[in-house]
C-alpha cells in the first residue's frame, strides 16, 4: 500500500488494486477514502502516480454505500459503465494516444426455448398471457438467470411455465434481434428436449402468471400438438435481423 502526504500535510492513501494484461488497474474498493474530501485527494494523486506508470484504462467501483463518491470521480474525468445492486463501476481511458479500448458492458440478454416432443411426436406449446401476437402458440421458454447455463436455464422455464419435467439434449437453431431491450440485442436458443421413460405421463400444470394456455384455450383439445401442424414463420419481415417464432393460429384447428 503506498501512501503520500499532500501538500496539507495529510496522509494519502494511493489506490491500487489488480493490473491486467492490458496496462489497466481494477481498483480494490476497500482503499477508497471515507469521506469525499479525502477521495478527492486520493484519486487526484493516484491519477497522478498512474499516468506516470503509463496505466491505460482504469476501472473504479464504488460501493452503494458510498456512491457520494461518483460525482467527484466523474469530476476527473471517469465515466459510468455499469451498475449492479452492490456497485456502480465507473472508467477512465487515460491513454490520450490511443482511442479509447475498454470494452462496454454486456450488450444481450439471452433467452430459450424448450421444444418438447414425446414418444408420440407430440410437442407442447404454450400461449403466453403477455404477449403483442394474439391468439398463437410458442413454445416454453424466457430469459436465462444471471449466471445461469442454457441446459439449466431452458430446463428451469419448462418446468416453471407447464410443470413438464423435461431434458435438454441439444441446440436446434439460434436467433438475434438487435434492438430487444434498452437498446441491446438478444439472442434466443431454441432447445430440443425429450422426456425420460417415466417422465411420459406428467400432468401439464400451466403457470397462471405467464400462461395464458388452458383447455378452454385450446377449444378442449389435447395440449400436445402434432409437429407437422406446426408453423415457423418470421414475425415481422420488415426487420433486418428477424426473429422467428413456432407458432400455431387457433383457425388451423377450427372444425
Amino acid at each position: 500500500m503506498s501512501t503520500i502526504h499532500d501538500e496539507k500535510c495529510d496522509k494519502v492513501t494511493l489506490l491500487t488494486g489488480r493490473d491486467d494484461i492490458y496496462s489497466g488497474v481494477t481498483v480494490d474498493q476497500n482503499l477508497l477514502a471515507k469521506t469525499v474530501t479525502l477521495f478527492e485527494r486520493q484519486l487526484e494523486q493516484s491519477l497522478i502516480a498512474w499516468r506516470q506508470a503509463k496505466r491505460r484504462g482504469i476501472w473504479l467501483s464504488i460501493p452503494h454505500d458510498q456512491t457520494e463518491l461518483i460525482p467527484t470521480a466523474q469530476k476527473f474525468g471517469f465515466v459510468l459503465h455499469h451498475a449492479k445492486p452492490e456497485y456502480v463501476m465507473l472508467t477512465h481511458w487515460l491513454d490520450e494516444s490511443d482511442l479509447n479500448k475498454l470494452p462496454s458492458y454486456a450488450m444481450s440478454t439471452v433467452g430459450v426455448g424448450g421444444l418438447v416432443v414425446n414418444k408420440k411426436r407430440e410437442v407442447l406449446l404454450i400461449q403466453e398471457r403477455f404477449t403483442n401476437v394474439k391468439d398463437y402458440f410458442t413454445i416454453p421458454g424466457g430469459c436465462l438467470d444471471m449466471g445461469e447455463s442454457i441446459e439449466h436455464g431452458v430446463e428451469r422455464e419448462v418446468f416453471e411455465e407447464t410443470g413438464i419435467r423435461a431434458h435438454f439434449r441439444g441446440i436446434l437453431a439460434f436467433t438475434y434481434k438487435a434492438q430487444f431491450r434498452f437498446g441491446h440485442g438478444d439472442v434466443h436458443f431454441a432447445c430440443l428436449m425429450s422426456l425420460d421413460e417415466n417422465e411420459e405421463n406428467q400432468k401439464i400444470k400451466f403457470d397462471p402468471l405467464e400462461v395464458a394456455a388452458s383447455m378452454d384455450v385450446l377449444d378442449g383439445r389435447e395440449q400436445l400438438l402434432e409437429p407437422d401442424r406446426i408453423e415457423v414463420q418470421l414475425s415481422n419481415p420488415n426487420r433486418s435481423i428477424w426473429d422467428i417464432m413456432m407458432y400455431r393460429k387457433k383457425s388451423i384447428d377450427k372444425k
